[in-house]
This record gives structure tokens, C-alpha cells and sequence, in this order.
């Protein structure tokens, strides 16, 4: 991932501390610190469509929170094709989520979350466009952590992730303190 796509703001280099097991500066993500780069708005059909009986779904991403809800406010309809015809469809909106999110062009590459509703997709669905990762989610109460490792790649872990990116269980992982000296920590 090229970590000069994602920015990170100076509240991340302020309250992050350096870990070890694996070389990384990490910090718990907490909602309002500014370490998000955006907001995205998930939102789906308010009902099956056609014979096939359809969900549609799309995200869309956003540079402010203000900007997401407008986008919501707003109530536009959203179009959908189906069987070749251009079609209205009225959404529902979720509440909008905290993100980290970069443009990528080249799909195949992404190390992030990437949705491919297909031909569930709203015309206006941007989940293919983007590499992002959720903060905080609407459904969810995990701790979330953002991780920024000794080779400069930026990503988000949290605690029912199958990754083990703090090592194995067995390993003690370690703070680094002011002084220099590493203390046990519980992550």
C-alpha cells in the first residue's frame, strides 16, 4: 500500500506509541481525535426489485462528516439498470462512518476493504473506486487500531480480526516508554 495516499493527521503522531513484537506505531482509534480522512455513507434499496427479487447497495465516500450528511439530507433518488433501462429506486441511508480512504484505480492492488456489488450496484456506487477501512462502525463495538508499521504501510486491525498483527498469542507485546525502556502491555 503507498502510505503517501493516506493521510494521517499530526493527532496520530502525537498519541501513538511504538510497540513491539512487531516493529509498529499504533494508536486505539477514539471518534473525534480527527485521525479520519473521511466519512462514507453505505445505503441500500428500500425493496427487492425486479423477477429476481434485487437488493441494490452503493458507498460513497466523503471529505467531512457535514458533506455525508448533506448527501443524505438531500433524499435524492438513485438509479439502477435493470434489464438495460435506467431506473429510479428510492434508498435508504445509513448513518455515516468514519473512514480511511484513498482513491485506486487499479482494483486488483487493494489491501483495504473493497466492496464489487456488481450488478447490485447503484449508478452512483463508488465501493470499487476506493480502497478504505472503517474506523467505527454503526453495528459493530470493536476496538479498532490504527497501525502504521516499520515499512511505512498504514492499516487498521481490530479485535476480531483473524490477523494477528500484535504476533501470535503466546508473544508479550511491549510499549515503548519515554525513557526508551519497553513495558508489557495487554492489547
Amino acid at each position: 500500500m503507498d502510505i503517501h495516499n493516506f493521510q494521517l493527521s499530526d493527532i496520530f503522531q502525537q498519541n501513538a506509541k511504538k510497540y513491539v513484537t512487531r516493529p509498529v506505531m499504533a494508536m486505539k482509534y477514539q471518534p473525534g481525535l480527527g485521525i479520519e480522512n473521511g466519512f462514507c455513507v453505505h445505503y441500500s434499496s428500500t425493496e427487492a426489485h425486479n423477477r429476481e427479487y434485487m437488493m441494490y447497495e452503493g458507498i460513497r465516500f466523503f471529505p467531512s462528516e457535514a458533506d455525508a450528511w448533506e448527501f443524505i439530507n438531500k433524499n435524492e433518488k438513485e438509479y439502477v439498470k435493470i434489464d438495460g433501462v435506467l431506473t429510479e429506486i428510492e434508498a435508504v441511508y445509513d448513518v455515516p462512518e468514519p473512514v480511511l480512504y484513498r482513491k485506486d484505480h487499479n482494483a486488483k492492488d487493494l489491501d483495504g476493504i473493497h466492496f464489487c456489488f456488481g450488478e447490485h450496484a447503484f449508478i452512483s456506487d463508488e465501493s470499487e473506486d476506493y480502497e478504505f477501512y472503517i474506523l467505527t462502525c454503526n453495528w459493530c463495538d470493536n476496538d479498532t487500531w490504527i497501525i502504521l508499521d516499520s515499512e511505512g504501510n498504514i492499516r487498521v486491525w481490530d479485535n476480531t480480526s483473524d490477523e494477528l498483527f500484535f504476533g501470535k498469542e503466546k508473544d508479550i507485546v511491549y510499549e515503548r516508554t519515554d525513557e526508551g525502556e519497553y513495558r508489557q502491555v495487554a492489547v
